[in-house]
This record gives structure tokens, sequence and C-alpha cells, in this order.
């Protein structure tokens, strides 16, 4: 029996060598499209590997466990008995390792500093100045205090004495306020001066930060459109003039506030000049510590009478209920104790406290790298001495120092996001899969999930800047007053404190009116917030901070995750539902029993997945919850307690490792210095990443070799 002839379309057919040759060279089209692609990435991956590998070897742990930092990159003459503390020698000597044989006659030595130790009891009267002192000393120490005084006396102290000229007003302003400061012999000087008789019309006008300074003691009536910050002093604002007026000024404030030629003063529709005579009196202040009236204390602090107390604001007073333990270094105790009189302290002890330093001697000039800490901490320690002498130097942002803020910042960022993401996302995926009846709608639904999962990152952070750090509603007492739309709760019955009115800038209403008044009232006065006794919900946002970003990042993530797991419920058999509701079981619990547990593997991988996402992701949270430096980590800085400390917490700017990457490779200038710093934190980012993807794959193998079916 003959064979029949093979079809000369069979593709499969031997004898067609020509679509055996067309085979071979698609076999072989994607045989090297393959390994182009594991080449590349064993380039990629194997240049952040060999590049990166030295900087952990070099730095070690402190790589991880240190805040970046600045480096400066010193060039230092040979000198001997340099002396800085121990941690500071280590991390010297570390991010000096390749000089290490310049440092030489290195050994321990001891300081001993002397400290005072006292009880502040309550309603002691202390200067602002002198306060925060205190608080930078006794780490901890918080004081939350509900009022000022500004009628007990406050000290200044003058090392020699200091000679005084006082205009006439300021001087029977003295004379009446510290009668006992005025000397009996007077030196009376006249001299002839101009005032300014001014008119300014009705209207709006540009103005400049000096110019509004100079006008706020005079009698003109005015509003500003928007407040000047301090660290914008050559911003131009809007000024509005309600009606015109007439006012006579100093030829100080006609200068700097209606000067035309210069950018931001007033300009005038009359001018006339005043002829005036000045009495001007001179006396000398003898050394010594003078306890004055704050008023008069004012006056004098024009003329170089220099302390520490506000004068405008006054004096606090402690709230404390129990006495105050604190500790100040003893050269500082006394002057603490004259310049504030109303100081009521006790218990006083003295103690000499040890602290251990390296002294080492340089071999000769070299060019040395110092982390910012280490470098204030060998600048301070050597000033008195001159033993360090740099002699030229050249700062690196974000250059020193590691990555340990950049990577809790990263942390907490993903978990706000799967806790949002995760919880939805399941819940969503379990109605679509197990509740929802086919049709149209579901089937825009499922469709509309895709295309979020292709929207580029940067449309989901501007998303996230426009409702969660703009619009966002929030809980709140001191309502912004910029918020779109305020709604009033319920009254509350505590009082706000006074330094939260003034470090928050908060208008307090003392009088019951409406909202929109007391909103409008705090913009005149130049206030960010309100406080008049209301809870409210107040769509002002939530400014740019990790609650922010999380949730940013948990929407622009939810799209993978709602899929993956309605992907994975979808693959456990319709036996397990029916058999569980033949059972008797509700749907609730068949899914919950029958169902979830079998899907759990696929689950996990859609969070895996999920994190390695938002980890990596630098648009999102650029806009709503990263800053490129950040010297505290998240949960140090809060001076609140209870609930007030979580939501704090939360409303705190971190610094991420994606944006820190991004910051040291594009933002700054680049040089040796910062090309260590950006392959050190890809590196520890892949290895991060690396080690979940590891650990999701054992735990779903795991759970797999339990759950089978």
């Amino acid at each position: 029996m003959s064979t029949p002839e093979a079809p000369k379309d069979n593709p499969f057919c031997k004898s067609q060598e020509s679509r055996k040759t067309q085979e071979n060279a698609i076999r072989t089209l994607f045989i090297i499209a393959t390994y182009v692609i594991l080449l590349s990435a064993a380039f990629i991956f194997g240049d952040i590997i060999i590049k990166g590998t030295p900087v952990l070897a070099s730095k070690g742990w402190s790589f991880i466990f240190k805040k970046p930092q600045t480096l400066n990159v010193i060039e230092v003459e040979k000198s001997d008995h340099i002396e800085v503390p121990v941690k500071n020698f280590d991390s010297i000597i570390e991010s000096n390792a390749k000089h290490s044989d310049l440092f030489t006659n290195i050994k321990e030595v001891q300081h001993q500093t002397n400290v005072t130790t006292f009880d502040i009891a309550p309603g002691s009267v202390i200067g602002e100045g002198y306060l925060k002192n205190l608080e930078k000393q006794n780490k901890g120490f918080y004081l939350r205090f509900d009022k000022r005084d500004t009628q007990s006396p406050v000290a200044f102290t003058l090392e020699s004495p200091k000679s005084i000229t006082l205009r006439n007003p300021e001087f029977e302003s003295l004379k009446a306020s510290a009668p006992e400061i005025v000397p009996a012999e007077v030196e009376v000087a006249e001299r002839n001066l101009s005032k300014f008789e001014v008119t300014i019309e009705e209207g709006e006008y540009p103005i400049g930060k000096s110019a509004h300074d100079a006008l706020v003691p005079t009698k003109l009536v005015f509003q500003m459109r928007q407040t000047f910050a301090d660290d914008e002093p050559d911003k131009i604002n809007q000024v509005i003039i309600p009606s015109t007026q007439t006012i006579t000024v100093e030829a100080a404030v006609y200068f700097a506030a209606f000067d035309e030629d210069e950018r931001g003063t007033l300009p005038l529709s009359a001018e006339e000049s005043i002829p005036n005579k000045i009495l001007f009196h001179t006396f000398e202040l003898p050394a010594g510590t003078h306890a004055v009236a704050p008023d008069a204390l004012a006056i004098l602090e024009k003329h170089g009478a220099n302390s520490q107390h506000n004068t405008a604001r006054g004096s606090i007073i402690f709230n404390n209920k129990k006495p105050l333990t604190l500790t100040v270094p003893s050269n500082e105790f006394e002057e603490l104790r004259k310049a504030n009189p109303g100081l009521q302290i006790s218990n006083v002890s003295n103690q000499d406290i040890a602290s251990t330093y390296i002294s080492f001697s340089l071999s000769k000039d070299a060019e040395l790298r110092f982390d910012i800490d280490d470098y204030e901490a060998i600048t301070l320690g050597n000033k008195a001495s001159g033993n360090f002498i740099p002699l030229s130097e050249k700062t690196h942002s974000y250059s020193g120092g590691g990555i340990l803020g950049p990577i809790v910042g990263t942390a907490l960022l993903v978990i706000i996001c799967m806790v949002v993401a995760l919880s939805t996302g399941i819940a969503t995926s379990v109605f679509l899969n197990e509740y929802a009846a086919k049709g149209k709608f579901i089937a825009t639904v499922r469709l509309a999930m895709l295309n979020l999962a292709g929207v580029p990152s940067i449309v989901f952070g501007l998303f996230g800047l426009g409702l969660f750090v703009i619009l966002a509603p929030t809980l709140t007492s001191q309502p912004n007053v910029e918020s779109k739309l305020i709604i009033p709760i319920a009254p509350i019955a505590s009082d706000i404190g006074a330094r939260e009115v003034e470090d928050k800038k908060i208008y307090v209403s003392e009088e019951k009116m409406g909202t929109d008044e007391v909103r409008n009232l705090a913009a005149a006065a130049g206030s960010t917030r309100f406080y008049d006794g209301w809870q409210y919900i107040s769509f002002q946002g939530w400014g740019t901070c990790m609650l922010a970003g999380g949730f940013t990042l948990a929407i622009m993530v939810l799209p993978v995750i709602i899929t993956s797991c309605e992907e994975s419920l979808s693959a456990v058999p319709m036996g397990f539902r029916e058999a569980s509701l033949a059972l008797g079981a509700t749907k609730w619990q068949s899914i919950r029993t029958a169902v979830l547990p079998y899907a759990f593997p696929g689950i996990l991988t859609a969070s895996i997945l999920g994190i390695t996402r938002v980890a990596g992701e630098t648009a999102p949270i650029m806009f709503t919850a990263a800053v490129a430096e950040r010297s505290d980590l998240p949960w140090q800085g809060i001076n609140a307690t209870g609930l007030d400390a979580f939501v704090g917490f939360l409303q705190q700017s971190v610094q991420a490792l994606p944006y820190h990457i991004y910051t040291v490779a594009g933002r700054i200038p680049q040089s040796e210095y910062t090309e260590p710093m950006q392959y050190g934190s890809v590196l520890v980012f892949m290895m991060i990443v690396m080690t979940f993807a590891a650990f999701s794959v054992w735990l779903r193998i795991r759970i797999r070799n339990k759950i089978k079916w």
C-alpha cells in the first residue's frame, strides 16, 4: 500500500524545507530577543551592584541607620590635638576610610561639664527666649502655656557701661516706667528734624514688606490682601486703602513707605514738609543687671540693651501643676536667674558630667569629608583652641549620612496605602465577583478599572494634590481662613492654649458672631486660622503629608489589586460555593469560609505587586507627601498628646526613597560625591524589593501546599 502524499500547505511536513527554515529563523529571533532582555537586565543590575556594593561596604550599617546629610569636603591644615566626641570620630573615620593613615596620636580624653539642676515652681514667669533655650537643653520638655505676663519686671545685663541717647517722648516714657534707671545727670540736646504730612487716596496699591512694616505703627487704616511670608522679603502684595486719609509721619517712615522711586511704596496725592524740633537725652547706664518694666526694656532694646525677652508679647507664665526639674550648663544658670526676676527656683544642685572625646593629629594637609553633624561637632569642639583649621570648604547636598529617613518614609507610605487599598480592593472584588449581577454596567466598571491601571502616575499625583492636599474635609476647631467650605458641627467646652494660638497664627474670637464674620476678621488680622469655640467640618485639605500621599498611592494601585483579587476569586471552583450553601451557610459565610481562604494566594500576589509598585513611585508623592530634606523622623518633634499626637503624626511630610534618589540624581549638581549616594540608595532599594518578592514567593508556596483543591 503506497503512502499518501503530504499536503503541500502542511507547515509540519519535513519535505518542505522552506517552512523548516522559516521556523528556525523565528525560533532564533525569539531566542535573541530573550537573551537581549536578560543581558540588558544583567547589565543594569550588574552596574548597580558593582557601583553600590563598595558604598555599603565602606559605610556599613550606618548607611541604613543614619539620615541623609549635607557632605562637607574640607581642605584642612596639618594640626595637633584636634578633639571631637567619640561618636563623631567613628563617623569621621568611616567617611575618610581611604585617608585613615592621616589620623595619628589617637587617644581618649575626658572633659568635665558642670551642670545645674533645679526645680521651677508653678506660676513662675520667664522670657520667651530663655524658655526656648530650656526646651533645647532638656529633651522632652515642652511648655504648653496658657497666659503671658506683660507687667512683671524683666532684666538685662550690661557687661560694661553703655551710653544711651533717646528722643524726648521715649525718654519721658522710660523715666515714668523705670525712674530708678535714669541717672540725675542727663545731657540734653536740641536738633531740627522734619515730619511729613501726607495724603493717600482711596484705592488698592502694590506694597512691599519694608513699606508695610513702616506703616503698621502709624495711624493709617489699611487692609492687606495677603500677609508677608518671612522667607519672601522681596515679594509685593496688594494693600487696600478704604478711604482717602491724611496722616503725619516721621522722616524714616516717609522714605520707607512713600518714596515713589522705591519698589513697593505707596503713591501720594499731596505731601507737606513740617519743621520739627526734637529734644535728645543722653545718659550712661552702668554695667550690671538691671530689672525694669517690660515697656522700659522695649525702649532700651532699640539702643543696645540685649536680652532674650519678648517685650512685644510679654513673658510666659508656667502653668505646670507641680514643680518641673530642669538642667542647664552652670555658666548659663546665673544669667537665667538674673534675667528673670519672676522665676521661682528651688532645690538647686551642681554636678559634673564626664564626656569622652577623641584627641588626634593630622600628619599632613589633606582633603577630608565630613557629614554636617560631624563638621559642626569638630568645629564647635575646637573653636577655642583653633587646632582645626579649614582652608576651603565645598558642600554637596544629601551626599552624606545614610538613608534612614527615606526608608522610614517609604515604609509608612506603603503601610497607609496598603491598609486603604487592600481593605477597599478586596471588598470591591468580592462584590464584583460574588454579588454583582452581570450586565453592561458591571462590564463598564471593569473596563474603567482596566483603563485606570494604564493612567500615568503623575496624573494620580495631580489628582491627589487637588483632592487630598487642597480639598479633603477635616474635623477641626481651628479652620483655615482660606478653606473652601466650613460647616459648623457643635460647640466645644475646651479653650485653646496661648502657645498654640501664637505658633499657628490663630485668630481667637471672644464674641459670638457668624462664621463668615470671624473668618473676615481673621483674614484682616493676618491670621491663617481662627477659633471661636465651635467644632467644624472644614474642606481645607490635609496639606502635604503622609496621609495624603498614602491615599493617593492607594487610589493609583486599586485597579491592579481589584483585578488581581477578582481573578483569584473567579479561579475558586463554583462547587465550593454550592457545597457550602447546601449545608445551610449564608452567602457571606460561604464567601468567608469556602472562597476567600482558597483565593488568598492570589490576593497575596496582588498585595506584593501593589507594594512593589507604590514603593517605587515618585510622581504621586512629589505633590502630596515627600520632601527632599527633613532633620526629624516623622514621630519626632510632635508636641501633642493622645489623639492630637496621632493626627499630628499622620500630618507629617516625609522623605521617601524614590524621591530621595530622584533628588540626588537629578535635582542637585552632580559630582564624584553624589554618585555613591545614588548607587548605594538604588542598591538598597533593589534589595528591599527583591526581599519582598522572595518572601511573597515563599509564603505563596507554603499557603498553596496547605490549601489544595
